[in-house]
């Protein structure tokens, strides 16, 4: 090979290797910035949904930034994600950060609320966005995540049957941030012509096991969504594993346990009605397509509220209780992979 040949190879090399890092570095940049952990069932949901928009879309540089929260969620312990989380953007320097459940936006992603050259899309929220400074913010939108108390009532309304009374219904939750939110929300709901006893948070499982059994005898279902921050004596490190709480639970309980988040029939809720995470995912994940591709201005694209949902079943427990539900629920469960033993 003479000398000008490889001259020439060295010169497209060099050239080539320069126009990929210049692609690269000046490539759009989507941060998303998830609350929780990857091993989060809800975190996994969601960020499935956000592939189904951005798999293909390989003109955009996406990072992950996990903050941990469900984990570790002591005052230092919060610092400490937030201090981590706000490296994170200020390393990146994304154009956009998709902002997941609320530790995120509380702690990151309200530090940029109408700062130029960067834009939020929120995802999972379940606190009011007025809180992080949000409403009438020029650089923010996104997905609210709401109960589907609409869709519950309905399924309670088949579970009524043809009783000559309204059922009777409690929340029980832990004191977890977003669980405070949902006790919040359920609150200002109508449940007619349903009665709810109301919303109440427990700072441990010591608790909890009061409150479940005090409320024997005065309900005919328990509502449940968040239990996985209930540690076994108030103060102390380490949660009770969820399982166990809903092993517990059921166990002491003589009534049905109804989940307000999917994956409790999971745990061993004898149903669920939970705001799909799918949605969430991919709706965050398309407004943020628009925003990087130019097709629509962050003006053009209002905030969002969640409107699906997803079911899930147990077939054990709705055996222990008696109770059929309509096939085409089964299947909707069955279909989506959550109907369980």
């Amino acid at each position: 090979m003479n000398k000008s040949v490889r001259l020439t190879m060295l010169f497209f090399f060099v050239v080539t290797g320069i126009l990929v890092l210049w692609e690269n570095y000046h490539k759009p940049r989507l941060l998303v910035l998830e609350s929780y952990d990857s091993d989060y069932v809800w975190t996994r949901e969601v960020e499935d949904g956000i592939r189904r928009r951005l798999d293909e879309n390989c003109w955009i540089t996406v990072r992950h930034h996990y903050m941990r929260t469900k984990k570790f969620s002591d005052a230092p312990s919060l610092r400490r994600a937030a201090a981590a989380g706000r490296k994170a953007v200020e390393d990146f320097r994304p154009d956009i950060i998709l902002a997941v459940d609320d530790y995120a936006q509380k702690l990151v992603a309200s530090c940029y609320v109408n700062k130029p050259g960067i834009k939020i899309v929120f995802a999972g929220v379940n606190g009011d966005i007025e809180t992080y400074g949000y409403k009438g913010a020029a650089n923010v939108t996104g997905i609210l995540e709401r109960k589907q108390i609409p869709a519950l009532r309905e399924i309670l309304d088949i579970l009524a049957g043809g009783l000559d009374h309204p059922l009777r219904l409690a929340y029980v939750s832990d004191s977890a941030f977003s669980s405070r939110c949902d006790v919040k929300s359920a609150c200002g709901c109508d449940w007619s012509p349903h009665e709810y006893l109301g919303g109440f948070i427990v700072p441990d499982f010591k608790r909890w096991k009061e409150k479940v059994i005090s409320l024997n005898g005065k309900i005919d279902y328990l509502l449940v969504s968040g239990y996985r921050k209930l540690p076994r004596k108030f103060g102390r490190d380490g949660f009770v594993p969820p399982k166990e709480v809903m092993a517990w639970t059921t166990a002491n309980l003589d009534v049905p346990v109804i989940g307000m988040n999917v994956f409790n029939s999971r745990d061993g809720a004898m149903l669920s009605v939970g705001v799909s995470p799918y949605e969430q995912g991919e709706v965050a994940a398309g407004m943020a397509l628009d925003l990087l591709s130019h097709r629509r201005r962050i003006s053009e694209i209002p905030v969002r509220r969640a409107s699906q949902y997803v079911i899930s079943m147990s077939a054990g427990a709705l055996s222990r209780y008696n109770v059929r539900m309509p096939r085409v629920l089964e299947a909707f469960a069955r279909a989506t992979d959550n109907f369980y033993p």
